[in-house]
Formats: C-alpha cells, sequence, structure tokens
C-alpha cells in the first residue's frame, strides 16, 4: 500500500489513518494440501478438487444433488474523521438434495477434510427434513459450465486505491460543500457527523454435482454520504446523494465524470446541485395540503420507491406463494398460477424487466448461485403480469403454466445469497420499467401540469403484508399552473398498488431514467441482498393525498 510522505502536520492530522493501517487484520489461511496457506486466487485449479470433496460426501450419503459455493469477502469502510477498517471473511456452504428435501450446511474454514463434513452434514439434513415423505423437486435445466471465469468489468479497483487518496477525495468534496456556506457540511446518512464510503470484493467458486463450476469476483460500491444544511430561519435539512447508492461499480463511482443513468455530472457538480434545491426550497412557503386527490408528478427516484415498494415484491413467486408469509409478507399476487398472463397489475403505459447483466447494477453476475447465466425477463408486459421472478427450483412450480402458454421453461436466475454461509434464496434482480416514448423529464411533467402534487422524494414507502396498500411522504409541492408554488407539510399520499400503477398517466423519456441501488431483506434469519432499480418520471392520475399531522 503506497503512503504519502508525513511531516508532523500530516502526522498529528492524519492519526487516525495511522491507527487504522496498524489495525489491518492478519491474513487468512486455507489448507489445500498438507499444509495451511494463504488464500489463492479464486481461478486456483485446486479449489475445484476441493469443492469435489464436498459433492463426492453428499453423493455418498445419499443426496440425489448437490451444490457448493466457497466465498471470499472483503470490505472496506472509511468515514470521515481518519477511520478506516478492512475485513475479511472466508464462507463455505454445501445444498444437498434427498428424496425431494433440501438440506445445508456451512463454515468458515476451507479444507478437505472440512468439505467433507459439510458434504455429509448437508445430506445428513436433508434426510431428516424428509421424514414425511418424498416429494418431486424438478430443477429447471440451464447450461452445465464446466470451467468458466468472469471478473466484473470495473475501471477502478478500490482495493487498489490507496485509503489515504479515498480520504483526500472525500475530505475535499466536503470542504468544498462547506466553501458554499457556513450552513452547509456532508454527513454519513447512518451517523451524526462525517462522511463514509464502502467497498465490497466478493470472490466466489459454484460447483454442483452435474459438472458445473465457475468463478467470479464481484465489486461493490456505496457512499454513506448526505447533504447537510440549515438555511437561516429555517429547520435542519438533511438530503442524500442518490448517485452514491449501491452499485457494482469500483472507485469511479466516486471519481467518474459521467456515470449514465446515475449521473450526468461529476459528484461535486451533483452535490451542488442538491444545495441549490436546498436553497430554491427554502424560498418556497409551507403550507398544509388540501386533502383530496391530485395528479401527482413523480421524480424517477419516487417512481423506483414504489416499484421497490409493491412490483418487485409481488413478482417474487416465493412471496406470491407464501414461503416468506413468517418474514418478509406475501403479495396482492394471490394466485400465480392461474394470474400469471392474465392479471392486469397496471396500465399500459407500464413495462417492466428484471436482469442481472446489467453493466454497474448491484445485482448483477455472470452465474447465480444455481450456476445459472440470467437472462433477462419481463415480468410486466403493457401492464399485465408476464412472469415471475424464480429460481431451478421455484421455475419448476410454473412448468405446467409456461407449457401452456407456449413458454419455455427456465430460471430467471435469482438465485442468490449474501455469502456462501447462508443457504441461497429467491432475491430480486435488477428491475428496470421502460421509459415513455417523449423527451419528456420530471421538470417537463411540473411545468406541463396546471393542478396537482409534485413527489420529488420520499422515504422507503410504508407498505402492508401484501405488499399492496401503503403510503408515501417525504418532499411533496404544490403546483399551479406549472410551477412549484409552496412545501407541503405533514403531507403524505395513500394508494393501492393496482389502483396506483393503472392510473399511470405518462412516463419519462429515455433521458429520464435513472438507476440507483436498494436493498432487499427476506428470510428467516434475515439476509440482506443489494439490487438496482431503473425508472423514468411519471405522471399518475387522482392520487389521494392527506395530512398526516391532521387530528379529527
Amino acid at each position: 500500500m503506497p503512503f504519502p510522505p508525513f511531516d508532523r502536520r500530516r502526522f498529528v492530522k492524519g492519526l487516525g489513518y495511522a491507527i487504522a493501517v496498524a489495525t489491518v487484520p492478519r491474513p487468512l489461511l486455507v489448507r489445500l494440501g498438507r499444509s495451511w496457506e494463504p488464500v489463492p486466487p479464486i481461478q486456483d485449479p485446486r479449489l475445484k478438487e476441493l469443492t469435489a470433496r464436498a459433492l463426492e460426501a453428499a453423493r455418498t450419503a445419499g443426496a440425489i444433488y448437490a451444490d457448493v459455493r466457497l466465498t471470499r469477502d472483503r470490505s472496506r469502510s472509511i468515514h470521515g474523521g481518519g477511520t478506516c477498517s478492512d475485513a475479511e471473511n472466508l464462507e463455505a456452504g454445501v445444498r444437498a438434495l434427498v428424496n425431494g428435501y433440501w438440506g445445508f450446511a456451512s463454515g468458515p474454514i476451507w479444507s478437505p477434510d472440512e468439505m467433507v463434513r459439510l458434504g455429509q452434514e448437508a445430506a445428513h439434513q436433508a434426510r431428516s427434513n424428509s421424514l414425511g415423505g418424498s416429494r418431486e423437486v424438478d430443477l429447471a435445466p440451464r447450461p452445465v459450465v464446466t470451467d468458466g471465469h468472469w471478473v466484473m468489468p470495473v475501471q477502478h479497483d478500490p482495493f487498489e486505491v490507496s485509503p489515504f487518496e479515498i480520504m483526500d477525495f472525500l475530505e475535499g468534496e466536503a470542504t468544498a460543500a462547506a466553501r458554499v456556506g457556513p450552513h452547509y457540511e456532508l454527513r454519513n446518512r447512518q451517523a451524526s457527523s462525517g462522511w463514509g464510503a464502502r467497498f465490497y470484493l466478493q470472490a466466489k467458486v459454484f460447483a454442483s454435482s452435474d459438472g458445473a463450476y465457475c468463478t467470479q469476483q464481484l465489486y461493490r460500491s456505496t457512499g454513506d454520504v448526505s447533504v447537510t444544511a440549515q438555511p437561516p430561519g429555517e429547520p435542519l435539512v438533511i438530503r442524500g446523494v442518490p448517485a452514491l447508492s449501491s452499485a457494482g461499480m469500483g472507485w469511479e463511482l466516486f471519481t467518474a465524470d459521467r456515470i449514465p443513468r446515475v449521473r450526468n455530472h461529476s459528484l461535486r457538480e451533483e452535490i451542488r446541485r442538491i444545495m441549490e434545491g436546498i436553497e430554491e426550497d427554502s424560498r418556497l412557503p409551507l403550507k398544509p395540503v388540501d386533502v383530496g386527490r391530485y395528479d401527482a408528478v413523480c421524480s424517477a427516484l419516487v417512481t423506483q420507491a414504489l416499484i421497490f415498494g409493491t412490483l418487485t415484491p409481488a413478482t417474487e413467486l416465493d412471496r406470491a406463494l407464501g414461503y416468506e408469509a413468517n418474514a418478509d409478507g406475501t403479495t396482492y399476487i394471490t394466485d400465480p398460477f392461474r394470474m400469471l398472463g392474465t392479471l392486469q397489475v397496471g396500465g399500459p403505459l407500464l413495462t417492466l424487466a428484471a436482469d442481472r447483466s446489467t453493466p454497474g447494477g448491484a445485482a448483477t453476475v455472470q452465474w447465480d448461485d444455481d450456476g445459472v447465466v440470467p437472462p433477462e425477463c419481463i415480468l410486466v408486459k403493457a401492464g399485465v403480469l408476464n412472469d415471475f421472478q424464480t429460481t431451478r427450483e421455484s421455475a419448476g412450480w410454473l412448468k405446467e403454466r409456461y407449457a401452456a402458454l407456449g413458454r419455455p421453461w427456465r430460471s430467471n436466475g435469482c438465485a442468490r445469497a449474501p455469502s456462501a454461509i447462508a443457504p441461497p434464496m429467491q432475491f430480486a434482480a435488477n428491475v428496470a420499467a421502460a421509459p415513455g416514448r417523449e423527451a419528456l423529464d420530471y421538470e417537463d411533467f411540473v411545468a406541463g401540469t396546471t393542478k396537482g402534487i409534485a413527489v420529488e422524494d420520499i422515504d422507503e414507502p410504508s407498505m402492508d403484508f401484501q405488499a399492496s396498500s401503503g403510503e408515501g411522504h417525504g418532499r411533496l409541492y404544490k403546483i399551479e399552473r406549472g410551477k412549484k408554488v409552496a412545501r407541503l407539510f405533514s403531507a403524505a399520499f395513500l394508494f393501492h398498488a393496482s389502483e396506483f400503477w393503472k392510473s399511470l398517466r405518462s412516463l419519462g423519456g429515455e433521458a429520464s431514467l435513472r438507476r440507483y441501488g436498494w436493498e432487499e431483506d427476506k428470510g428467516e434469519p434475515e439476509q440482506k441482498c443489494q439490487y438496482s432499480l431503473t425508472a423514468p418520471a411519471a405522471v399518475v392520475g387522482q392520487v389521494a393525498f392527506i395530512e398526516r399531522g391532521r387530528k379529527a
């Protein structure tokens, strides 16, 4: 790691940096032969021999199918004030299928003996789960990749960049923000002060008993940064920087002059624009909302938040069938076998696609945790439910319905777990809403609205258990004759998912599309995975708005 030259001033100022460097964890060790050694590159052919031990042990113990994942996770967190912390973990996980039931075992050790133990334990658990009688599991077919290797393309590997360079860059952004005015500063979204940056690198091996073997290296970067301001006579304002949400990118997430669909200018310019928005808001009066129904003009970020709360969970097949009923919830698609291809979930303008190949996407991979190359699938087509997010197993639940619709039976590549320590589940892919045909954006929609409400940003919407009905509140404005004339305090809107998307009147054009990262929680115990949402600005007709603070 390169270090800049030190003088007394730099030493005193960077004392925390020096302490952080001194506490870097020791290198991890694995046992691939007779002795322990540092972890080799993920493409080392000896790892294939290691996974073969687990597969053979699972087969010998009675598994008709088994797969193995090895993951090496590396993370780096850098925060304002000079703190830098690194962490590194090894994980190994084995799934085994016996009599139609799954078993799973995992641990933090890579060694031949541990692989044998995990394979046997996974098969033993599967057999224990099958005491109620055998059942059939149809795993959707896939091409078997016997020796595949992939590295996510990033411009700048964040772990090859000096932490001092990262700190210096972000301190510069914070200094520039403070120069705009004494009431501006950058803060960590999750703490009282300071900015933050986090980077992840996961090296992963997948091997299965049908001969599949592949490796991949996945990057993810995110910034814990918000603009904090208190203009004279105004309450404290805190606005996040959406352009720094989770992305399958490297250090360029912060330094690139432009990132298509994320930002069209530098990070400093992005922050400056947020400050200008705060200044503009301070010149608008604060007013209560007149309760009623209005046309809602939604920014791309708000469209994403509403897709996140409604359409993404609704199109996950495990939720639709109730397998998440004790955890994250169900969906309003209550009969997926009958509703697939017929249910009207939105207006004809609504088309929603899912994929895991979007460059820069937070869920982007070459192979999912079933060894599937994820295809693009159209979840909603012209407002009609067209497909579900599936894995190899859950695609089998729709086998007959796919045949009735004349479609191929396949997984949509949504098998995923945060690391090998947890069993793969069905998680959201990168989801994208198709734009409108006209070159319109959020500002154009505001200018074209005679009377309505602009919804520029909202907190994560509060949804019911079925992702059906919800409430959104955040930054809302009254529109009169094409202009924002007041900020609406305590305003919120109520919606039912199907009614809301069926009332979709207009979508912004290609240039209004924005892509940001979101996080999904599923399972017991809870697992967290990130994915990207892409959406345009939108106009939705006759949405119900209320005043949250009003008392009867």
